[in-house]
């Protein structure tokens, strides 16, 4: 009996073991697919890898009550518990539900992965194995970029899809910055693995032969914010590095080291002073001016105006896009269509957050980067071998490498939307996690006797605790929003190839019924009815089929009221219908929330020229010709050469154009009117997806530049 009862423990044991084992691997699973799919700010693809960081969360509830050989910082984990807490509660008081949605799941995917690491990998060979799935992904990209590199610029991961910035090597990000800030930030990490690691010969110079060629690619596809990117990363470990060293090296060397150094900055110094102003203007032509041209501080002028709204607690998440619209600067070039961020994650976060969630973001940052300091300070008190210059260990060289990617990571985030990208929040959030448990034993060089009552702690207990609540929510979210972006795709890619095809109905059915909360799958279905209307269609159809996409426009107009392109299509609707004094006001409600978007100043002369406001139109088609954004200066011209033609006919024909005697007359009967319906080249332009029109004498632009 005793035996049976030493083999039935030992059997639960590696059941446990095995148990532990899969959570762990379906975990690095999402992670991969989170770092493969998460490299631009489309959330088409990501779902997926959602529900897989969600389905570990609510696995792991069974290793409720398993022990650790560390306990979680009290406050640095309080203070990331609020951090994220306040985010989500702004995200749910944001203006449009669905922009709040991304940002809300991103920053729930990085929650889910900071307090999983915690919980499953508190060991040092556990995190060597993350460390190991973290370089599989560098080298993805790295394959992928060369392939790029020697055969297809566009190439991507899934078939069908390419990169949109085909003219550097991107890897699996569809902007080469992107990629090129990636690698470039996680060079710290393989040269730690290199340096301090306890890896035998072979191995270390696979992980120096790693950051070789990470930096290669990113000084050959990284523009200088990637340069100033990686020579931080390089840097901070440089410095860590010779404080390591430091007590190691004789006193004659010390003051050798020290007097170079001063020789050397007072050196730069003088280059600097001496070069200010090609220095000044380097920077400005390099570093804040983004590949089209445009100047960044323009896009950051926008940011500070959305700050002015609500310093306090921000004007809620994702709604940049908003005020961005709203706060363009009239400077900004008009082949920027429409920046999404505004370029600087500081700026957004102020904007988005207010100085609440600035300042939770700074305490808890702020923490963790103390404790790494800590921990690096306490090993380098520590004896060493005499015969290494650095001491050797796994869980200093993860540690070095994660505070200088992080720093990389701060400084590219300065220039960048980054953090609204998964595979960075994702990657960020990990070693965030490293740095609040630096090392996994602490506990053994610990002098306490006293147990704890919960395992782990009560801080352990909570994180699993809030780990399998917000598992449940991403596992479900991922599910739901899988099924609903895949058919959005799937009817958005039949609507392009036939708009007037009925294909793409069902798809679009079965996406408003998973995800009543997203306005671009409304907006489309308004379109797919406009694009169903055919000459030979019977009137009653026709109508039936007008008041639908009017249906579809208003659902989409209250999830998403900003959307100033959706109104363009739906004032088209509304003239169609004989609603004029709708149609116009939701187009001066457009132009209120965009004032310099050329789409709307358009639309709105089309809709005056549709009515015979001849003096109204021309004004509109007059200030759509110096349009600031979205401008189309031949259909505007073409515009002011029909009210001309329209002038002329009237004065040949004894028409006082100018003064109107068409009041009385209903909305329908004016539109209708043959006299001014059959006028020379007087036509509504078809609009299609969003309305938006690819201006005809700018560059063209797919779509936002941002969006990637």
């Amino acid at each position: 009996m005793r035996h049976y009862g030493c083999g039935s423990v030992l059997r639960a044991i590696l059941m446990k073991r095995n148990w532990q084992l899969l959570i762990v691997s379906i975990f690095l699973v999402g992670f991969l697919l989170t770092g493969m799919i998460g490299t631009s700010t489309s959330m088409t693809f990501i779902w997926p890898a959602y529900a897989l960081l969600g389905l570990t969360g609510c696995l792991s509830i069974s290793l409720l009550f398993t022990n650790v050989s560390f306990s979680l910082p009290r406050w640095t984990t309080l203070a990331t518990f609020a951090l994220v807490s306040y985010l989500l509660v702004r995200a749910s008081d944001s203006p449009v539900a669905y922009f709040a949605r991304e940002d809300a799941a991103l920053i729930l995917a990085a929650f889910l992965s900071y307090c999983l690491f915690l919980s499953l990998f508190s060991s040092g060979e556990s995190r060597k194995r993350l460390i190991y799935a973290l370089a599989a992904l560098v080298v993805l990209n790295l394959l992928f970029a060369l392939i790029q590199v020697l055969f297809k610029p566009t190439f991507w991961l899934i078939p069908g899809y390419e990169r949109t910035f085909s003219n550097e090597p991107g890897g699996l990000f569809n902007h080469p910055n992107h990629f090129s800030g990636f690698i470039g930030a996680l060079v710290p990490l393989w040269l730690g693995m290199a340096i301090y690691g306890r890896n035998k010969r072979p191995m270390r110079l696979a992980w120096a032969t790693l950051a070789g060629v990470s930096i290669l690619f990113s000084l050959k596809t990284g523009s200088a914010v990637t340069h100033l990117t990686l020579g931080t990363g390089l840097l901070l470990h440089a410095i860590v590095s010779a404080f390591l060293a430091w007590p190691r090296i004789s006193v004659s060397l010390q003051r050798s080291l020290v007097a170079a150094l001063a020789f050397g900055a007072l050196i730069l110094t003088g280059i600097g002073y001496a070069a200010s102003g090609p220095i000044s203007r380097a920077i400005d032509r390099h570093l804040l001016t983004l590949e089209d041209g445009t100047s960044l501080p323009l896009i950051w002028q926008a940011g500070v105006k959305q700050l002015a709204e609500s310093p306090l607690v921000g004007t809620g998440s994702r709604s940049s896009i908003i005020f961005g619209r709203l706060h363009r600067a009239d400077t900004l070039s008009t082949s920027k269509t429409e920046p999404e961020f505004i370029h600087s994650e500081y700026l957004q976060a102020l904007a988005d957050y207010g100085i609440v969630g600035f300042g939770l973001f700074v305490i808890a940052v702020g923490m963790h980067g103390f404790i790494g300091i800590r921990f690096i300070r306490a090993y380098s008190r520590f004896p060493s071998n005499p015969h290494r210059l650095f001491p050797q260990s796994d869980h200093l060289a993860i540690v070095t490498g994660s505070l200088g990617t992080l720093a990389a990571f701060g400084v590219f985030a300065a220039f960048d939307f980054a953090m609204h990208l998964p595979a960075f929040a994702v990657v960020a959030a990990i070693l965030f996690a490293i740095l609040a448990a630096p090392d996994p034993m602490a506990s053994a060089l610990s002098s306490s006797t006293t147990t704890p009552s919960l395992p782990g702690g009560s801080l352990m207990f909570m994180n699993r605790a809030i780990v399998f609540g917000c598992g449940i929510a991403m596992l479900l979210f991922g599910i739901i929003f899988s099924r609903s972006e895949y058919h959005y795709e799937v009817a958005r890619v039949l609507f392009e190839a036939d708009p007037a095809g009925f294909k793409h109905h069902r798809h679009l059915q079965a996406a408003r019924a998973f995800d009543s909360q997203n306005p671009k799958v409304f907006t489309l279905s308004a379109h797919a009815q406009v694009a169903g209307i055919t000459s030979e269609m019977a009137a009653p159809a026709r109508q039936q089929a007008l008041e639908q996409a009017d249906l579809y426009f208003n659902q989409a107009w209250k999830l998403y009221p900003q959307d100033v392109f959706a109104a363009v299509g739906h004032a088209s609707v509304l003239d169609e219908l004989g609603k004029r004094a709708d149609a116009l006001q939701r187009l001066e409600d457009a132009r209120a929330k965009a004032p310099n978007y050329g789409v709307v100043m358009l639309a709105e002369a089309e809709h005056h020229l549709r009515y015979g406001k001849i003096v109204e139109a021309e004004t509109a088609f007059v200030d759509a010709l110096g349009a600031r954004a979205f401008r189309d200066t031949i259909a505007a011209q073409e515009g002011m050469r029909t009210i001309s033609e329209w002038k002329l006919i009237a004065a040949q024909n004894g028409i006082d154009w100018q003064k109107d005697l068409r009041e009385k007359e209903t909305d329908q009967q004016l539109a209708d009117r043959e006299s001014y319906r059959s006028m020379p080249a007087v036509q509504i332009r078809e609009r299609n997806l969003a309305a938006e029109a690819v201006p005809k004498d700018e560059p063209e632009n797919p779509g936002t530049t941002d969006s990637n």
